[in-house]
């Protein structure tokens, strides 16, 4: 029989508990384990259902003990009489299903089983939820993305780099930057998922158990993969699948807040090249005619408190011992993680499919500032047989000359850089003033390039087609780890109700 029903885990061995650690360390946890419902009712019940199948609980208490599981799982945590003294979800079941089925019976869900390979399970299952919901709505922003590069792929703007002008470029060459990038956050969420989805029960506390206990089954009924299967990694004291997801998430978010920036300083009047849909933005409560781009603003905001995720998690981790439990005594971090990454996501969706393109004010500002003279100095080599170098200096001294005299592009002409030859290299340059201008054009520029992924609309359209092979093959990868896992947990809540129906007694 179990021990007095007034009697929570501690007392027996330490007495009652200071009402300031209940305050201080158990209230806090409240939340994380009313966020992981779901999670810790499912591990209970694949626990309960193993330990009936084998045998180590007989089919009446199986019976009994998986009537009162479900009953909390259909509860779906509403109304769910949280103790606020207890900040342990194992304590919380044992307390509810004494006294909605029987003591001795609740107290029998603990066999072969610790809170850490609990604890640890739940956290899988929350964590591989997490990824398989960021996957999906990467891939709506992928796709959005995507569209968008094909459309703009010739929309000739300027390229910067140290937020200059640099070379032309267009805008969907812009996004296949990101979209890039987007691929990549793709195959970091798929590696993370693999080392997540892997089954915890069974490790106990450390040392594995003497009970006959099945750790594929539980893995099996619950959609894992595999198992992890050292006892005490699995039993919750190596982390690394957190620190691996949290990398990947915070690598996401790093380029989401990149793009972000880039087109909340383009949305500005001084370069007037994009505006965020109306219904994203935000107006001032003082200036009527602010329209400030919220949307992108709070993807910026999110991306940079994610910089100090990964720092978070590895410095809660990195513990006097390894076999410290710092993230479980920790405040939860990793719910708002996974809510800042799917608030951004589907910000920046909608923000990307919705986006306005001035494409005139980016084509007119694209060969105003000097930007193809590297393609000129290309052209130098080629026609005169110089050295890169030369041609650099060359057209150096062209451009400062022109500069100084008040001079753009569209209005040089060949004496300018006949004189940039002489003083330079003392070499004649006879290149006409059409021939020069035509070299100096910004959207010739766009298909002289020939090489492999450049600003060539062909070369953007056909990395475009690429990512969208990759994608399908991620959509269908990640919709069929849904699937699996979905079938599973269907077949073990059915398992579940068959034994609580068929063996009660």
């Amino acid at each position: 029989m179990s021990s007095k029903s007034d009697v929570f885990l501690e007392e027996a061995r330490l007495g009652p508990r200071s009402s300031i650690l209940i305050e201080c360390e158990e209230m806090p946890n409240l939340p994380r384990l009313i966020r992981r419902f779901k999670e810790y009712v499912l591990t209970d019940i694949a626990h309960a259902v193993m330990l009936t199948e084998t045998g180590i609980i007989s089919p009446q208490r199986g019976a009994t003990l998986l009537s009162g599981l479900i009953l909390m799982w259909e509860s779906e945590g509403r109304g769910f009489p949280y103790l606020p003294n207890v900040g342990s979800f194992l304590v919380q079941t044992e307390h509810f299903l004494g006294e909605h089925i029987d003591k001795d019976i609740a107290g029998r869900l603990q066999t072969g089983r610790s809170r850490n390979d609990q604890s640890a399970e739940a956290e899988r299952l929350y964590l591989r939820d997490l990824l398989l919901d960021v996957m999906k709505h990467l891939i709506l922003l992928q796709e959005a993305t995507l569209s968008q590069a094909t459309s703009h792929a010739d929309s000739l703007m300027p390229g910067y780099t140290h937020l200059q002008h640099a070379q032309p470029t267009t805008f969907g060459h812009h996004l296949m930057r990101y979209a890039a990038a987007f691929d990549r956050d793709l195959d970091r969420l798929a590696g993370a998922f693999t080392h997540v989805n892997l089954g915890s029960l069974g490790g106990v506390a450390m040392a594995g158990t003497s009970w006959p206990i099945d750790r594929i089954r539980t893995a099996e009924l619950l959609g894992h993969d595999g198992l992890a299967i050292n006892s005490s990694d699995a039993g919750g004291f190596a982390r690394d699948y957190v620190e691996g997801t949290v990398a990947a998430l915070s690598i996401l978010m790093a380029n989401m807040g990149r793009l972000a920036k880039d087109l909340y300083v383009w949305s500005s009047w001084e370069f007037g090249y994009v505006q965020v849909a109306d219904e994203l933005a935000g107006t001032s409560s003082i200036m009527p005619q602010k329209k400030n781009p919220h949307s992108l603003e709070r993807i910026k905001a999110l991306s940079g408190q994610a910089n100090g995720w990964l720092a978070t998690v590895l410095g809660t981790q990195n513990s006097v011992f390894s076999t410290d439990l710092d993230l479980t005594f920790a405040d939860d971090a990793l719910s708002g993680m996974g809510d800042a990454t799917i608030q951004s996501l589907r910000l920046a969706s909608t923000s990307i499919e919705t986006i306005e393109i001035n494409a005139h004010r980016m084509a007119d500002s694209a060969g105003a500032y000097w930007s193809t003279t590297s393609h000129l100095a290309d052209e130098l080599v080629r026609r005169y047989d110089l050295s890169f170098r030369s041609a650099h200096h060359i057209i150096g001294r062209f451009v400062r000359d022109s500069i100084a005299a008040g001079k753009t592009p569209a209005d040089v002409d060949a004496d300018d850089l006949l004189q940039a030859g002489q003083e330079m290299a003392g070499i004649t340059l006879d290149m006409s003033t059409l021939e020069l201008r035509d070299a100096l054009d910004a959207h010739a520029f766009l298909y002289s390039r020939a090489s492999i992924g450049s600003v060539n609309p062909s070369e953007t359209k056909a990395h475009a087609e690429s990512l969208r092979e990759s994608l399908e093959k991620h959509r269908d990868s990640c919709e069929g780890a849904k699937i699996k896992v979905d079938n599973s947990l269907t077949d073990l809540l059915h398992c579940a109700r068959s034994i609580a129906a068929n063996n009660r007694s």
